[in-house]
Parts: structure tokens; C-alpha cells; sequence
């Protein structure tokens, strides 16, 4: 009896060890790994290594009604703000899909918003996924 009660101990001791070797406590301040410090996007023309780890499609649409294809798709980093809206998904108020709702109010991930309290903020929103769905929002002029 006295052997298995020795032995307890000494076996919770070798695995607390052998479980603390190598492991890491997530830090929210530390990049997810894979993406570097400063991700510049572009197409694998730019860079044929930076497609490899892209892990998010962002897809930006005209509007909700116009989703069967986007306007726009590219390759991206999960939990990592666009920076700035791509030139190739800029829409103006010419682009107007209906002429009862001509002003561009920007992108949102809903598609249903009437409003700016959901326009994606290409600064600071992110989105941990391996697809987000930008919708345009348009407005009447009232």
C-alpha cells in the first residue's frame, strides 16, 4: 500500500512536468500564428509565398440582392483588420443598384442594416473566419 501511495505523487509530478514542456499561453498581443507582424495584401502575382497563408476569402458584394457573385474577392488573414476598403470594391453613389436607394452608406457583414451603426470599419473590425461576407448598404436620401 505504502509503494502505490509513493508512487502517486511521483507520477502527478512527471506528468504536471511533461505538460508544461512546449506549451504556451495564448497572448491576444502576441499575431495569430502564421500571419506576420505586417500583412500587406495582394494577389499571389505580388508575392508567390503570402497566398499559402492567407486562411480568410473576404468577398464584397454590391448589395444583399446581388450576392449570386461578388464584386470583389480576395485572399486575407483571420483576426486581422483590412486596413482600408480595395480599390476593386470601391462603389460610389453611380453605382446605384436601385434609384429609390442611391447613396452608398458602406459595407456591412448584415445585410439587412437601414443604418451606419453596422458599417464595417476597415481600421479595426475583424472577424475570425475562413469566409466574411461584405454586403453594400444603400440608402435613400432622407
Amino acid at each position: 500500500m505504502k509503494k502505490k501511495i509513493l508512487l502517486l505523487p511521483l507520477l502527478t509530478v512527471s506528468l504536471l512536468i511533461a505538460g508544461c514542456n512546449g506549451s504556451e499561453a495564448y497572448n491576444p498581443k502576441i499575431p495569430y500564428p502564421g500571419i506576420p507582424d505586417n500583412p500587406q495584401g495582394g494577389d499571389s502575382e505580388e508575392d508567390p509565398d503570402l497566398p499559402s497563408e492567407y486562411n480568410m476569402v473576404v468577398n464584397f458584394y454590391l448589395n444583399y440582392s446581388h450576392s449570386d457573385t461578388p464584386l470583389y474577392q480576395m485572399d486575407w488573414y483571420s483576426l486581422t483588420p483590412l486596413g482600408s476598403c480595395p480599390e476593386q470594391a470601391i462603389l460610389t453613389d453611380a453605382d446605384a443598384p436601385d434609384p429609390l436607394y442611391p447613396h452608398f452608406l458602406g459595407y456591412s457583414e448584415y445585410p439587412s442594416s437601414i443604418d451606419d451603426s453596422h458599417i464595417w470599419n476597415f481600421e479595426n473590425d475583424y472577424k475570425q473566419s475562413n469566409v466574411l461576407n461584405l454586403y453594400g448598404i444603400w440608402v435613400s436620401n432622407s
